[in-house]
């Protein structure tokens, strides 16, 4: 009884793997795959790359032309960079003293790219530390100098060429040792202070009102001209539309004398009667003419 208690409790054992010839070779070929993979390394066109080896602080070498390259696997590893052309532009602004200390707000941009594949390893610890604001902090310091030297109006209306090439050197002299180099820069946005503002919205202002002014004088002295015409077209209209019925009512009148003076001959006295004048002499009244029927009857 206790025996069979005995073997009840025991657990039984699984069975022994036993590893064979074909696993250890898939196993290893694996191996091997993977260590191919982590030994290889392929860099592109418009690539560089920087073979840094752990614990070591300046690089190991630079894979500078495009292909496919081998490292020591755990030991070795590639940073790829980029070295073609990018650019960058700030976006926070910075402020500046002009020449004639007037306060600005800059904010420029840059079209750099990597000159150096080792240098920039080192300044930016291999990829661990950033470089677009130290490349920022470059274009500030090197702008300064050439802002201090430079009047308000000029900023405004742009930098010439030969300040930016200016420019660009002072920044060049600067990225060199992070292994950068600079081919643009320039002014992306101006911003003037408050008082420059208002003086600029106050001279527009004004420029606006007397805008405005000129307009509405040039407009009233228009319909003063206008209103001149009218009336001189009006009184020329009046002196001729007179001088018509003058001449009208002095045909019409030489015709009614020559009229009357064809039947009763007396054209001066009538043409005096007409034009509302009496005659001078009145002249006593003959026989023959003191009565209308007498002179129907002797003309």
């Amino acid at each position: 009884m206790t025996e069979r208690n005995e073997t009840k409790g025991q657990v039984p054992l699984a069975p022994m793997r036993h590893f064979s010839v074909g696993r250890l070779a898939a196993a290893g070929l694996a191996l091997v795959i993977l260590l191919a993979i982590f030994s290889v390394v392929v860099v592109e066109s418009g690539q560089v790359g920087v073979v840094v080896r752990t614990g070591a602080e300046s690089p190991a070498r630079v894979l500078a032309e495009p292909g496919v390259y081998g490292r020591i696997p755990f030991v070795e590893r590639v940073w790829v960079l980029d070295t073609r052309w990018q650019s960058a532009e700030q976006s926070t602004l910075q402020s500046y003293v002009t020449q004639d200390q007037q306060s600005l707000q800059l904010a420029g941009w840059v079209v750099w790219r990597v000159a150096d594949p080792q240098r920039f390893s080192m300044a930016t610890a291999s990829g661990k530390n950033g470089i677009e604001e130290r490349v920022f902090g470059a274009l500030g310091k090197s702008l300064s100098p050439l802002i201090s030297g430079t009047t308000a109006a000029t900023i405004a209306a742009g930098l010439s060429t030969s300040q930016l090439s200016q420019w660009l050197d002072a920044l060049n002299t600067q990225l060199e040792p992070l292994g950068v180099e600079a081919a643009h820069v320039g002014i992306r946005q101006v911003a003037f202070p408050d008082a420059f503002n208002e003086a600029v919205y106050q001279r527009m202002a004004g420029a606006r009102q007397q805008a405005e002014q000129q307009l509405i004088q040039g407009v009233a002295a228009d319909e003063q001209q206008l209103v001149a015409l009218q009336t001189q077209q009006r009184d020329t209209v009046l002196q001729k539309a007179y001088a018509l019925a003058q001449q009208q009512r002095q045909a019409a009148e030489t015709r009614l004398v020559n009229a009357y003076a064809k039947q009763y001959g007396q054209a001066a006295e009538f043409r005096n009667r007409l034009n509302g004048s009496a005659p001078a002499t009145a002249a006593a009244p003959s026989t023959d003419s003191a009565s209308p029927q007498a002179m129907t009857e002797n003309p």
